[in-house]
């Protein structure tokens, strides 16, 4: 099964604040960004849509969509949850006292009031593993976010997750990626 991973466009926000679950709008240059993505996805046909629940990437999802399949809108597929982190610049951040422990393991350590990187793999991986299971599905486009996208990335190629930082990931970003289906 082929995944056609796509990150939400730029979102209303000055570059440096963190965001994560806020619900946040999108930039003006959206409508640009949306029709570049369309043009990289034309020609290509879908069986599911997913997308997050979070509005970037709900307009994104029916744009992409265009009223032709249903989208399922899936809480797994949000980013990681930053908790009493969101709306506060990474500069702000940096200047805790806890943000040096969360700097130097991220993956394992759970920011104050949200969760841990473990915590959205986890998420991610009950994903796939659901999706897994669908032998209806050969190509599923599914719109999300860069977490996410890094996630799914380390469990489908078997990475450490902290290796999965080393993929960048731009805003409008697709990632075509092979999930091996269960027998």
């Amino acid at each position: 099964m082929k995944l056609y991973l796509v990150r939400h466009t730029k979102v209303n926000l000055p570059s440096g604040v963190c965001y994560g679950q806020s619900d946040v709008g999108l930039a003006d240059s959206f409508e640009d960004e949306k029709n570049t993505i369309i043009h990289k996805l034309k020609g290509l046909k879908f069986d599911r849509v997913y997308s997050s629940p979070l509005k970037r990437c709900v307009l994104l999802a029916d744009s992409l969509s265009n009223n032709q399949l249903e989208i399922r809108y899936d809480k797994r597929l949000m980013e990681l949850n930053f908790g009493d982190w969101e709306y506060k610049t990474w500069d702000e951040i940096e200047k805790t006292d806890y943000a040096k422990k969360w700097f130097e393991d991220f993956t394992n350590v759970t920011c104050p009031g949200g969760e841990s990187y473990q915590d959205l793999l986890g998420r991610a991986k009950n994903f796939l593993d659901d999706l897994k299971k669908d032998k209806t599905v050969n190509n599923s486009l599914i719109i999300c976010h860069s977490g996410t996208i890094r996630a799914f990335y380390s469990i489908i190629n078997n990475l450490e997750p902290k290796e999965s930082f080393k993929l960048q990931l731009d805003f409008g970003q697709i990632l075509e990626i092979e999930l091996n289906q269960e027998k």
